[in-house]
């Protein structure tokens, strides 16, 4: 049986060593299974990047959909499921790379529907190239692409 990946977002607290699942316990008779279990690439995910991963689904992938249950604009939709592809550890194709730990995006999570500025936008799309998630020439091509 191969070795269960340790939860990289939760570093051991006396130590700041790697943390594995142990426990399982069933809330209605309290029966406890231990050992060592292994962990999906979700349970890693910030509240923020399920929530965005959920939309995704409930929208079947439509980002126009997303734009608006999200309230944010098509690049901001864009960036953050770039940000979770990499949160992911996924390539352009779909196949598992190494995944790199991304901040998460707050930036404009709180805000109502048709709220989300020009300017948050394009300090998403910053943010991504800053992350290296996007080239130049791909930010500058979203920044011009931004309304207004």
């Amino acid at each position: 049986m191969p070795e269960p990946a340790a939860i990289d977002s939760s570093p051991c607290p006396a130590c700041r060593g790697r943390l594995f699942p142990r426990v399982l316990q069933c809330a209605d008779c309290g029966l406890e299974v231990t050992t060592r279990y292994a962990h999906n690439e979700f349970a890693q995910l910030e509240p923020e990047q399920l929530h965005l991963l959920r939309i995704f689904v409930l929208c079947e992938g439509r980002i126009t959909d997303m734009e608006t249950a999200l309230g944010v604009s098509y690049p901001t939709v864009k960036s953050r499921l770039l940000a979770l592809r990499t949160r992911l550890g996924l390539d352009d194709q779909g196949k598992r790379v190494a995944p790199e730990p991304v901040a998460a995006d707050r930036s404009g999570l709180d805000a109502q529907p048709g709220s989300v500025s020009r300017s948050a936008a394009a300090r998403d799309i910053l943010s991504a190239l800053e992350r290296g998630a996007i080239d130049y020439d791909e930010a500058l091509r979203r920044i011009k692409a931004l309304p207004g």
